[in-house]
């Protein structure tokens, strides 16, 4: 794939560039980042609770990210 961006906002630029990996890093933290502490006694719910609340703030459905 190629694209062309025009912004004289370089922080744009880079978000846009990098927007695959960001949509992959979500997915494979939403399906897979659980299994690090399923087995500890770390209390995790509370942080994916948060993390489920901002994914819905954003309107982000991580099934459409990826595989």
């Amino acid at each position: 794939m190629e694209a062309t961006f025009r912004s004289g906002d370089p922080t744009e630029i880079k978000r846009l560039a990098k927007a695959n990996d960001m949509a992959m890093f979500i997915w494979e933290l939403v399906h897979n980042g659980w299994r690090d502490f399923k087995h500890t006694d770390y209390d995790y719910e509370k942080a994916w609770q948060k993390i489920r609340d901002l994914l819905s703030e954003y309107n982000i459905d991580v099934d459409d990210l990826g595989d």
